[in-house]
Order: structure tokens, then C-alpha cells, then sequence
């Protein structure tokens, strides 16, 4: 028999530092299963924040919010523009390759990762 699913019917936070006045515009995109590590629980959850679909300069945005891919490959929106507040993600996965390729990011008050 399976592990029982549960889900959580909070709000998440987001990573945004700021909202523009015409809102923001994401990407879907499906995030996919591979390379995740599984936590003490055993749920794959990639973090909100995290380059999608891979640091560097083939990065198309940061995931918007957590995506839980512990069934497999799941659904995630990704935005490419934006300010985003450095407390709210995982300031180690976020390379200068990283923000190079997306010109349209800034990360507000704090310097990225090194390569």
C-alpha cells in the first residue's frame, strides 16, 4: 500500500520583494522528478526560487512557488521578471550565469552567488 497524500491548504510565500503595478506575467512549465533529493519525510519538493530548468545560462526564470514532485514530474510556473527578495530563496543556487540570463531579474539588497 502507498503513502497516503497530504496536502496543505496555506498560502506559500512568495519570493517576490516588490509587485509591479501591472502584476506578474509567469511561464507554466513542467519541473521535473530527476535529481531531486527526498527529505526526512520522503517528499521531493523543489523550492521556490530555484532556477528553472537549470542554474546557468540556459535558465529561463525562477519557480514561483514550491513544487511538490513527489509523485513524478509535476506542473510549476516560472517568471523571468521581477524583484525578488533575497530572504525568501536559496541564495547559494542563484549563479551570476544564472541572473546573466535573465536581465529582467533583480535580487533586492543582497549579492548572488559566486560561479
Amino acid at each position: 500500500m502507498g503513502k497516503p497524500i497530504t496536502h496543505e491548504y496555506t498560502q506559500g510565500k512568495g519570493i517576490f520583494k516588490f509587485f509591479p503595478e501591472g502584476g506578474i506575467q509567469g511561464t507554466a512549465c513542467v519541473v521535473p522528478q530527476a535529481g531531486v533529493t527526498a527529505d526526512d519525510n520522503g517528499n521531493k519538493i523543489v523550492k521556490a526560487g530555484t532556477p528553472y530548468p537549470e542554474a546557468g545560462k540556459n535558465c529561463l526564470g525562477l519557480l514561483v512557488h514550491d513544487v511538490d514532485v513527489t509523485q513524478g514530474d509535476a506542473p510549476g510556473t516560472y517568471v523571468n521578471e521581477g524583484t525578488i527578495d533575497p530572504e525568501k530563496v536559496d541564495m547559494t543556487v542563484i549563479t551570476a550565469a544564472t541572473l546573466k540570463a535573465l536581465p529582467k531579474i533583480t535580487i533586492y539588497g543582497q549579492p548572488y552567488a559566486a560561479e
